[in-house]
């Protein structure tokens, strides 16, 4: 949908009222970072458990070792992304003019280009996660049975 008309659409729901607009807009902003966070959490287990089994499974193979230092490398660009491009602070203020629409537009491509970064972060983390799963699969399937 073009931002004009997701501007007109936003003024007709909230009945022209810029305070509830630009509040509309705000949630999904809220969204965004409740999102990235929620990542930012599960690339902090990662890397903890890494911490604590990596070598094991660093030991298990050529193959799994490349894997489990993909995936951790991968992580750690999602989590830069996420910070760098989601995180990264501007205040709405700061984009607000006199005109409303043009201020409801400025916001909306300030939350597309966020939703972009969020994007990229979560296929990067699903990478480097699934490289992650694999090397410990490998380490698992490795072990001798007792």
């Amino acid at each position: 949908m073009a931002a004009a008309d997701e501007v007109k659409r936003i003024m007709a729901l909230t009945r022209g009222d810029p305070v509830k607009a630009y509040e509309l807009v705000q949630s999904q902003l809220s969204v965004l970072v409740l999102r990235t966070q929620v990542m930012l959490s599960l690339s902090g287990i990662v890397i903890t458990v890494t911490g604590f089994s990596g070598r094991t499974i660093a030991q298990t193979s050529e193959l799994a070792r490349n894997l489990v230092a993909s995936g951790i490398v991968i992580v750690l660009g999602a989590a830069g992304v996420a910070i760098g491009g989601v995180l990264r602070l501007k205040w709405l203020t700061q984009q607000m003019t006199d005109d409303t629409e043009q201020t409801l537009a400025l916001m909306l491509d300030m939350r597309d280009q966020k939703s972009r970064y969020l994007n990229v972060a979560l296929l990067l983390f699903m990478i480097g996660f699934a490289c992650y799963c694999v090397s410990i699969a490998l380490m698992l399937l490795a072990t001798q049975p007792l």
